[in-house]
């Protein structure tokens, strides 16, 4: 080719008269021409020249053309150089620079062979030695995983980098790393064949570098842009530029947050305050709802004692909810502020996270941020009108829905109870356990004895719905009087007896009989009938005292009285030992 050899058909001793130079017809003193001492300097120094091209080298070229399979690079050698296409990833265009190595300087046929590749593989080489001298980072492409780690290409060898020196998670799947350009810091080479990386490395060198420069430019209150990294349940870690900063979860939003990730997706982009900055423990703490106004520096321009207001539900506890009225404003719905009425054990009997409900605010707290709210409050209360609906003297069929030691809670209606203590139950059975006689649930007849509207207590009876038994009894048999009744219990210190439906008297052993009784079994049974005498009553203290003793003193009293009126009709005069033995009788 005509470009191929720059001197073809040009002999550069011709004089330049033979080429039409006018101006190099001049001599100088001496008889030589100037353009022949200039022709000759410049062949020397060509010459001279073409021997400092040696095979092996390494020399900038340009691209002269490219052909079908071979490109034509100028070195500034004597002939173009020659490359095979192969060597480029991608068609050449000329007048690009390249470098190349020298492979032969001439071949049988006088051509200039040269290497892109190898070129590369020099400089590469040369890089990856000084990189593992000063410490420096390098770019690699993993290719392939193998045994322990992976294969990464770099350009001129295939390094291996280990697992342990990856930062790939471990959750993470190895595939997902390979194809990827990384940098790395070079732990060993020790050949082309075992050059040893580690990514970890680089990765720490530059976290390092970035926190000591966020450190030195960055102060509390700046505001700084990051990347939500991962979100955990007490907050979320956000990607400042390759140092990490913690988002509390009491630092996303003023309200409460339950679930960072209701408010937070990984990937999210944002504006966030440094609240502080810990330089020797290099921990940064962020806020994201310091960039908006605090609900509470307003709170007062839009909440009043005593006014109703919509709140949602946003937690239950055993001693009540928690009410969302805006966003970063929350108050205590106390369970006692629940129902005017009803006993509520736990508010989640009448409450679910995520209600709207109408409250009151009943007080509040602008130190503590604390607001005091009721549910009942925005209800008539029906102790207002208790007296009304249930006045003293009320009768009333009621449920029983607890039993206690002392008495009986029943339900007048839904929310509204009265007691009916143990002694209201019944005019005789004083001290017996209720609950043998009544059930929870049993429906019972009441009647209203007393109210407290202040203290919404209402006290009601049982036994008030009939005559009290204990003053007929009173009336029947009067102090000296006799009755007949069965035994219902014997025991070692007297007898029970039944003197009515609902009343028992008892007869102590002392007045079982006029001589000593050691034993009271021995002489009744249950069942057995008596005739006593009622020595007193006590209506107060529910008690009957009977006397079998008095009676037989008093049946013979009579007996003998009788005798005596019969004799004095017989015979018309006493004798007067009958008077005398008459007046032993009951002593």
């Amino acid at each position: 080719m005509e470009n191929n050899r720059r001197f073809e058909n040009e002999d550069p001793l011709v004089s330049r008269s033979a080429r039409g130079d006018a101006a190099g017809t001049e001599e100088q003193p001496g008889g030589t021409p100037e353009w022949l001492i200039h022709e000759e300097t410049f062949k020397e120094e060509f010459i001279k020249d073409l021997g400092s091209f040696g095979e092996g080298q390494i020399v900038e070229g340009t691209i002269v053309s490219v052909a079908a399979d071979v490109v034509f690079v100028d070195i500034g050698y004597k002939s173009e150089g020659e490359i095979a296409l192969s060597e480029f990833n991608q068609k050449p265009s000329p007048g690009e620079s390249i470098k190349v190595m020298i492979v032969r300087t001439e071949t049988r046929d006088g051509k200039l062979i040269l290497s892109k590749q190898r070129a590369e593989e020099v400089v590469e080489w040369d890089r990856l030695m000084s990189a593992l001298r000063d410490g420096t980072s390098v770019d690699g492409k993993v290719v392939d995983q193998v045994k322990g780690g992976f294969t990464v290409d770099l350009k001129c060898v295939r390094a291996f980098l280990p697992l342990s020196q990856c930062m790939m998670r471990k959750t993470e799947d190895p595939k997902n790393v390979i194809g990827k350009v990384l940098s790395f810091k070079i732990e060993k080479i020790d050949g082309k064949s075992n050059v040893v990386l580690s990514q970890r490395k680089h990765v720490e060198e530059l976290r390092e570098r970035m926190l000591t420069d966020f450190f030195l430019t960055r102060k509390e209150g700046d505001i700084v842009e990051g990347v939500v990294k991962n979100i955990v349940t007490y907050g979320a870690f956000v990607d400042l530029g390759g140092i990490d900063g913690l988002l509390h979860v009491n630092d996303i939003a003023w309200g409460r947050v339950q679930d960072p990730k209701k408010y937070l997706e990984t990937g999210d982009k944002l504006n966030l305050k440094v609240l502080t900055l810990d330089s020797q423990n290099k921990k940064v703490s962020l806020g994201l709802k310091q960039l908006t106004p605090d609900p509470w520096e307003t709170f007062e321009q839009r909440y009043e004692k005593g006014m109703k207001y919509e709140g949602v539900v946003k937690k239950l506890t055993n001693f009540g909810a928690f009410i969302e009225l805006e966003e970063g404003i929350e108050g205590l719905l106390h369970v006692s502020e629940l129902s005017w009425t009803k006993r509520i054990n736990h508010p989640k009997d009448v409450l679910k996270e995520g209600d709207r409900v109408e409250i009151m605010v009943l007080d509040f707290d602008m130190k503590k941020k604390n607001v005091s709210l009721g549910l009942k409050q925005v209800l008539p209360n029906p102790w207002d009108t208790i007296d009304q609906k249930y006045p003293i003297g009320f009768k009333a069929s009621a449920k029983i829905n607890t039993i206690t030691k002392s008495g009986i809670f029943v339900e007048l209606e839904e929310g509204i109870e009265g007691f009916l203590s143990s002694e209201n139950v019944s005019w005789t059975k004083q001290g017996k356990n209720i609950g043998e006689t009544y059930q929870k649930g049993d429906m019972i007849d009441v009647v209203v004895l007393s109210l407290d509207k202040e203290y919404r207590k209402i006290q009601v009876g049982m036994k008030q719905l009939s005559l009290n038994p204990w003053t007929t009894l009173k009336d029947l048999y009067p102090k000296g009087s006799t009755v007949t009744g069965k035994i219902t219990s014997v025991t070692d210190f007297g007898v029970f007896v039944r003197v009515s439906e609902e009343i028992e008297g008892l007869i102590h052993v002392s007045h079982l009989s006029r001589e000593k009784v050691e034993n009271p079994s021995s002489l009744f049974k249950v069942g057995d009938e008596v005739t006593a005498v009622v020595l007193y009553i006590d209506q107060d203290r529910n008690k009957v005292t009977l006397s079998i003793k008095d009676h037989l003193n008093m049946q013979e009293k009579q007996d003998l009285k009788k005798y005596l009126e019969d004799d004095v009709a017989k015979t018309g005069s006493v004798q007067l030992g009958h008077l005398i033995d008459w007046t032993k009788i009951g002593k």
